[in-house]
């Protein structure tokens, strides 16, 4: 039952901080519904859906080339050994027509990423696949839509990529 309240309120999240003025007020009021789970997942969850509020315009502030400052990710839990976490949109452009494509991502990394760099590395891999999109389709950039890190985790290096 609290993995099916879980996925309700991830539903519902990106609305909390537009109708609550506090983590705490949404979280009491999630629990006084019924749809409550173990608290301080639901606390990380709820406080992660303010923190992306909060913080999404400052992140859009940042250029392709800029790395983001540690204090405006946002914290979210994940089992994974990574400590940051990326999503968003890789652009696909047909040179000879113009049409644009996207193709959602997730890259998971060790390191402190910009756009560039997410680019770069999902430029390498969609060299490789650029024929299932038909001759002449060429990657164009990556646009992150969340930058988050994960709560406590410690900082090492590499990075991991995977696709949504």
């Amino acid at each position: 039952m609290a993995s099916l309240n879980r996925g309700l309120i991830w539903s519902v999240l990106p609305s909390l901080p537009v109708d609550f003025t506090s983590v705490n007020k949404a979280v009491k009021w999630l629990q006084a519904a019924g749809k409550g789970y173990h608290y301080q997942t639901m606390w990380h969850d709820v406080s992660s859906a303010f923190q992306s509020f909060r913080k999404k315009p400052l992140q859009e502030a940042f250029g392709v080339d800029e790395y983001l400052p540690q204090k405006l990710f946002v914290e979210k839990d994940w089992k994974r050994p990574e400590t940051y976490y990326y999503r968003g949109d890789a652009y696909f452009r047909d040179p000879s027509t113009d049409d644009v494509f996207l193709r959602s991502y997730s890259v998971y990394a060790d390191t402190s990423l910009t756009d560039r760099e997410l680019s770069e590395q999902i430029y390498s891999i969609e060299e490789e696949r650029v024929e299932e999109y038909g001759a002449g389709w060429k990657f164009s950039h990556f646009e992150s839509m969340e930058r988050s890190h994960k709560w406590g985790a410690p900082r090492s290096q590499g990075y991991g990529l995977a696709e949504i």
